[in-house]
């Protein structure tokens, strides 16, 4: 399949339809580009914060101690890496996170 879009003064363009309908785009989806030899590559992300559902064991469960907003976004960022990137976020000597590669 050939489609072809133009590019706006402002490196904009409009996915064309037959990608949309190929690649099942929907709005809010996450569109990653991979460049490989001169050549680009679309990987689009349909997951939605719903499906990480079942990441966490105690969801839907009132947990035994209180959860903070900061851990919250913690779990949330660390099941989000492991699952796109293939990264494991780990604790570093200063007590902050950062990412590495698994």
């Amino acid at each position: 399949m050939i489609a072809t879009s133009k590019v706006t003064k402002k490196n904009q363009t409009t996915l064309p339809k037959a990608v949309i309908n190929a690649l099942g785009i929907k709005p809010a989806d996450r569109i990653f580009y991979e460049i490989e030899e001169g050549k680009v590559i679309l990987h689009v992300k349909t997951e939605r914060l719903v499906d990480l559902k079942g990441k966490f064991k105690h969801f839907g469960r009132k947990p035994r101690y209180p959860v903070s907003v900061e851990q919250m976004h913690e779990a949330v960022i660390d099941a989000v890496a492991e699952k796109e990137a293939g990264y494991v976020r780990r604790k570093n000597k200063a007590g902050g996170r950062k990412a590495r590669q698994s």
